[in-house]
């Protein structure tokens, strides 16, 4: 059982709820999101042991997934060709860097579960890893509200490790960072992270982030890329002068064309900055690889090939010679660009009509780039929310997604997704699903 709400004393889930209903505006505020009707009242509880077996799922995952890709290309330029993506498809790609494990500073795995089994429908394999600021700061400002009660006292709450610790750490350890470099996370102002296109307040949104790195030893800022620039020295600068190091924290794919891009990009090329992480990390997470996964079965040491089975949807690059199947199966079947990300191109078979699946699947032949993945059943997450006008208070059982983070091989943290009442079925933030941090019992 994952979220353990309904195995939790009465006294306990009420005390929760007491303790929600004061706090959800301060647990919340600052928090980026484009709903504006709901709140939760509480974060999902795990247990610790659970939480262990989903990170340790998408550990070998993650590990399967760079030894596929080595079986088919070298360099990051062999990889993009492998995935059928043009030139230029990867912003600021070196199509001669070696294919490492080193690629995999970040991942943050998508799971679902039906049945009460975890399923890795994608992986998210790059720096740019959304959710880390926000859903440690939920899980710890619920924590925070929860002290004093007696009766919670006595659960035991935590939360897991501090998600924006460890890829401080990783950051720190991946480029070598000494206490007098200077590190500046760059974001961009042409994204759809709520609330990012206006620079300015996103600086301020983010001091919290930065004044975190602070703490932890290391000279911050948070700066837009489309900003950037190079003095007379061909040194990478923000407002305050030149940095050394850079946290991406833009997805390197169809980003806005700017002057502080190709100062960047430049940057990179004459080794001025020192970059976490590569943008061949976000090859990773092409979602054709599962595929790849699924081709590699017979090759692979029993026990990977058993996690492949247990735990990764099967998945099919998408192609003319699966049209009568894809449009037979539609019930058993989402289809997804392999290359997107935040739910955009997602067609979940079960939940369209016929002619409308037909239409997408002939859409995505004409266009390319699509994989057919089994559809997973997801089981519901049973969440009491906060109608934030009225102040009513609605439970209901609704899909969601559990996205465990990976920084530098270690475990921290975890994003929560979930749907709100009434809505679809595609838990994305983008689309109105709310986030959480995750609490664990030992």
């Amino acid at each position: 059982m994952t979220d353990l709400w309904n195995t939790l004393p009465e006294a306990t889930r009420t005390a929760l709820l007491a303790r929600g209903a004061d706090s959800w505006r301060t647990v919340y505020d600052g928090v980026a999101t484009h709903n504006k009707q709901w709140r939760p009242l509480r974060p999902p509880i795990m247990s610790a042991a659970v939480y262990d077996d989903f990170t340790a799922i998408s550990a070998t995952v993650s590990r399967l997934i760079v030894t596929a890709c080595r079986q088919r290309a070298k360099t990051a330029g062999e990889l993009r060709e492998a995935l059928g993506m043009p030139v230029g498809a990867i912003d600021l790609l070196d199509e001669n860097l070696p294919l490492t494990e080193d690629l995999l500073g970040g991942v943050r795995a998508d799971i679902l579960l039906a049945d009460g089994t975890p399923y890795m429908v994608e992986a998210n394999i790059d720096s740019a890893l959304g959710g880390a600021h926000d859903s440690d700061g939920i899980a710890a400002r619920f924590l925070a509200a929860y002290v004093g009660d007696p009766i919670l006292d006595a659960v035991g709450l935590t939360a897991p490790p501090s998600a924006v610790d460890a890829r401080y750490e990783a950051v720190r350890s991946a480029l070598s960072l000494s206490g007098t470099d200077r590190l500046a996370m760059v974001f961009t102002t042409g994204g759809t992270y709520p609330g990012s296109q206006d620079g300015l307040a996103m600086i301020k949104l983010l001091e919290g982030f930065s004044e975190r790195g602070r703490q932890l030893g290391l000279d911050m800022r948070v700066y837009p890329v489309e900003w950037l620039t190079l003095d007379d020295a061909g040194r990478l600068c923000v407002d305050d002068g030149p940095i050394d190091a850079v946290l991406r924290m833009f997805v390197p794919q169809g980003t806005k064309p700017s002057a502080g891009l190709d100062a960047l990009g430049t940057a990179v090329q004459t080794g001025a900055i020192r970059i976490f992480t590569p943008t061949a990390s976000w090859l990773l997470a092409s979602k054709a690889i599962f595929a790849w996964l699924w081709d590699d079965l017979d090759t692979l040491d029993p026990a990977d090939a058993d996690v492949v089975r247990r735990h990764v949807p099967r998945t099919q690059v998408l192609s003319a010679d699966l049209r009568v199947q894809a449009i037979a199966d539609q019930q058993e079947l989402v289809l997804k660009p392999s290359g997107s990300y935040g739910g955009v191109g997602v067609v979940v078979g079960p939940e369209v009509s016929a002619d409308e699946w037909q239409h997408a699947v002939d859409q995505a032949l004409a266009e390319t780039g699509y994989i057919l993945q089994k559809y997973i059943p997801v089981d519901r997450l049973t969440m009491q929310f906060v109608d934030m006008e009225s102040g009513a208070v609605e439970e209901s059982d609704v899909p969601f997604c559990l996205a465990p983070y990976l920084f530098g091989g270690t475990p921290a943290g975890a994003y929560l997704r979930f749907a709100v009442p009434g809505a679809g079925p595609v838990v994305n933030v983008a689309q109105g699903a709310l986030t959480s941090g995750l609490l664990l019992l030992p």
